[in-house]
């Protein structure tokens, strides 16, 4: 059944079972923030560096409960919360409470990916996203599992399109998509075209 609850618009794509930390400022902010404190949680929605969002109806959003604010941290309000579940938008508007004094939205419950079957060609993924662990160690997610199993594919492919800058309508297309297979082969032709995983010159 599609629930109503605030909107949280963020510039990274988070994903379920992971802590995630949003910094923000202004009053549409604040009473977002506020709103989803007494709603008992937030619809989180990614948009891209063109000012695009994934709020239209039909697209893949994140649920998130607050778990603390710091409205005295420096220039920025920071914002812990734990991603909860995925959502898809059930309207194309947004929609306003009176309750919660801020932008909303509606979206039902969604189990991405029910249907997961024994996927191939995950070992190049595991493999590259240890080593940009290892490279990168301020963008691993502190929760997740020190080494994500190869048959964790659901959190093999969420994190990878949490890490890449891919356009929104690219992460909508393989999020949308009836399993992870489409995400798995895409993520490998990246990794084939990239010169830090086939030592081309840079």
């Amino acid at each position: 059944m599609p629930q109503l609850y605030p909107l949280m618009i963020c510039s990274e794509h988070y994903m379920p079972e992971r802590y995630a930390r949003i910094r923000g400022q202004g009053s549409v902010f604040i009473a977002s923030l506020r709103a989803a404190e007494k709603a008992g949680g937030m619809w989180l929605a990614f948009q891209d560096s063109n000012g695009n969002s994934a709020v239209k109806q039909g697209d893949i959003v994140s649920f998130a409960q607050i778990s603390h604010i710091d409205w005295l941290s420096q220039a920025e309000i920071v914002v812990e919360c734990k991603v909860l579940n995925w959502g898809q938008v059930c309207a194309n508007a947004l929609a306003f409470s009176n309750e919660w004094m801020a932008p909303c939205i509606r979206a039902e419950s969604l189990e991405l990916w029910p249907k997961l079957y024994k996927q191939r060609n995950t070992h190049a993924l595991q493999l590259a996203l240890e080593k940009i662990n290892l490279q990168y160690p301020e963008l691993k997610a502190s929760d997740l599992q020190e080494n994500i199993s190869s048959e964790c594919v659901k959190q093999l492919c969420w994190r990878w399109l949490e890490l890449l800058p891919l356009p929104i309508n690219t992460k909508q297309r393989l999020l949308k998509s009836p399993s992870a297979s489409l995400c798995i082969r895409y993520l490998g032709f990246i990794l084939r075209q990239s010169d830090r995983f086939n030592h081309l010159p840079r």
